[in-house]
């Protein structure tokens, strides 16, 4: 389709222009060539940069469209996103436009319990852990749902979580929601979106790509305070230290607040075991600082609002040129450059920094090359039976999860876990899930496929405030890394560990995080043969 204009945007988007793109002065390319295409009702996936309108891209057409046929009930929108982080800075991006258009946005994740029978969701947000956990319990929201948006799809394409999401689309189109969904995914620049489309729509579906990548400078560091000694002395005042692990974070953090030259109040951390309420009083902070320090995982790789930033510094190599371009592209991005510092851990890290900016330099992008993670089969299956509560015929599911593994291999798959006690074959070929797996399902263990070991909640002793969670492993070692300081363990009863806070040493002796797999949690249940695939 041809590009269209601001005015001939305001001309098909009679209602939805306004609230979503009447403050700014022209269309983003993105927006001019997706606008089209997205209210024409068209699947598709959107590429462009960082900080180049995709959300609006989406949104404004397809809210225009819910306006003129509003849903009778339940979900009109669906809006999914990598991560809690996300979820929340999205819905504060988009309340607002929603509600001028008399549409009410609804976030909904583990942080954020939602019945959404009980009230109206004209554009839910949320994450496919979520949607998983929806899908089993509160299905009949999602009978009228218009459209599917899959924002950072990138980050979610060849994974484990991106293999539950691809199962529980067709769930939703096949299963829930009549007639089938719209599809839009948004992702940054990757090697071959129409492979993404068809791997997380099943169909093939068109890319439309807009705007230009903006020029990466990249320096180089010897170590973390190097690296804040460099962004200081060229004038730069306010950076993101990017982070591989949580436990690498928090290491970080109390380096950079011992070392300076930033005062220790200015150095923050955020990761996901941090507490809600943590990470987003961090958010907070780090958007009114005007200089100051966030060390973080990915969880701020994703498009969170957090201002402007002069610069970042990547301690170790991300896993893809896709992840490198979307971490630097948090710095700087109302300047038409962006300053990066790589912190290479040994000559093997550096060597892979070397190939992802050799790779950059001439507009290369690799693409993702997965196996589908078996364990998927194994949690889906789970969630599935425990979701219907009544028999369900194999040859449904067979048919539902060989997207992922050939038809013998899920077979294979499905006797194991009736063979193990999971599952009870029926009468009539069917099969049902047994006593345990339905008492998993009560305690909500069947909705995430992310391989963590167990955890314990953590609160300071001193305030009774929730931290996050960290190893349960901690509590026998007696002091514990978190949100940028060292804790001594005061105590623990019932899942919960007491800390008091002491001085942070920087030299990451405390214990933080067991080691995170690299296959999905419930691999453990497949057959033996096919754990190690």
């Amino acid at each position: 389709m041809t590009a269209i204009d601001r005015n001939a945007a305001m001309s098909a988007l009679p209602r939805a222009f306004h609230a979503f793109l009447g403050r700014f002065a022209r269309l983003t390319a993105i927006q001019a060539n997706a606008i089209p295409v997205v209210l024409a009702g068209e699947d598709c996936v959107l590429v462009a940069p960082a900080a180049s309108g995709k959300t609006e891209a989406a949104l404004a057409p397809l809210c225009e469209r819910l306006t003129r046929n509003p849903a009778d009930s339940g979900v009109g929108l669906l809006y999914l996103v990598p991560t809690r982080a996300l979820a929340n800075d999205t819905e504060t991006r988009v309340r607002g436009p929603a509600g001028m258009l008399g549409l009410v946005a609804t976030v909904r994740t583990g942080d954020r319990p939602a019945a959404l029978a009980a009230r109206r969701t004209d554009l839910l947000v949320t994450t496919p852990e979520s949607l998983d956990s929806m899908l089993c319990r509160q299905a009949e929201v999602f009978g009228h749902v218009r459209a599917v948006v899959i924002d950072e799809a990138h980050q979610l394409d060849g994974t484990a979580r991106g293999d539950q999401l691809r199962v529980l689309l067709r769930r939703l189109s096949a299963w829930h929601a009549k007639p089938r969904p719209q599809h839009v995914a948004m992702t940054a620049t990757v090697a071959d979106p129409e492979a993404m489309g068809l791997r997380l729509f099943g169909r093939e579906v068109p890319a439309i790509r807009a705007g230009m990548e903006r020029p990466v400078q990249v320096s180089w560091a010897d170590d973390v305070a190097d690296a804040a000694r460099a962004i200081r002395t060229a004038g730069l005042t306010k950076a993101i230290f990017f982070c591989n692990s949580r436990r690498r974070t928090e290491q970080v953090g109390a380096e950079l607040a011992r070392v300076g030259p930033w005062p220790r109040e200015r150095v923050m951390v955020h990761h996901g075991s941090l507490s809600r309420k943590e990470r987003e009083e961090v958010e907070a902070a780090f958007r009114r600082f005007e200089a100051g320090l966030l060390v973080s995982t990915n969880t701020m790789e994703l498009g969170v609002d957090i201002g402007d930033v002069d610069a970042v510094a990547l301690v170790g190599s991300p896993d893809s040129l896709a992840s490198f371009y979307q971490r630097v592209g948090r710095g700087c991005r109302r300047r038409t450059g962006m300053r990066a510092w790589c912190i290479p851990s040994d000559p093997e890290d550096a060597a892979r920094f070397r190939d992802i900016v050799a790779a950059l330099e001439q507009g290369e992008m690799p693409s993702v090359d997965h196996d589908p993670d078996l364990s998927v089969i194994v949690q889906q299956t789970f969630s599935v039976l425990y979701g219907m509560r009544r028999p369900v015929a194999r040859r449904w599911l067979v048919e539902l999860l060989k997207v992922l593994a050939e038809p013998p291999v899920v077979d294979q798959i499905l006797d194991h876990l009736v063979a193990e006690g999971w599952l009870t074959s029926t009468a009539l070929g069917g099969l049902v899930a047994s006593t345990p797996l339905m008492d998993m399902g009560e305690r909500g263990r069947i909705h995430s496929n992310i391989a963590d070991s167990r955890t314990v909640k953590v609160v300071d002793d001193a305030t009774g405030r929730v931290l996050g969670h960290v190893s349960a492993a901690a509590i026998d070692q007696g002091r514990v890394a978190m949100a940028g300081r060292e804790w001594e363990v005061a105590g623990s009863a019932r899942g919960t560990m007491r800390l008091a806070a002491r001085t942070a040493t920087g030299e990451g002796s405390a214990l933080m995080f067991a080691p995170r797999l690299d296959v999905g949690a419930f691999a453990r249940y497949l057959p033996p043969s096919l754990r190690t695939r």
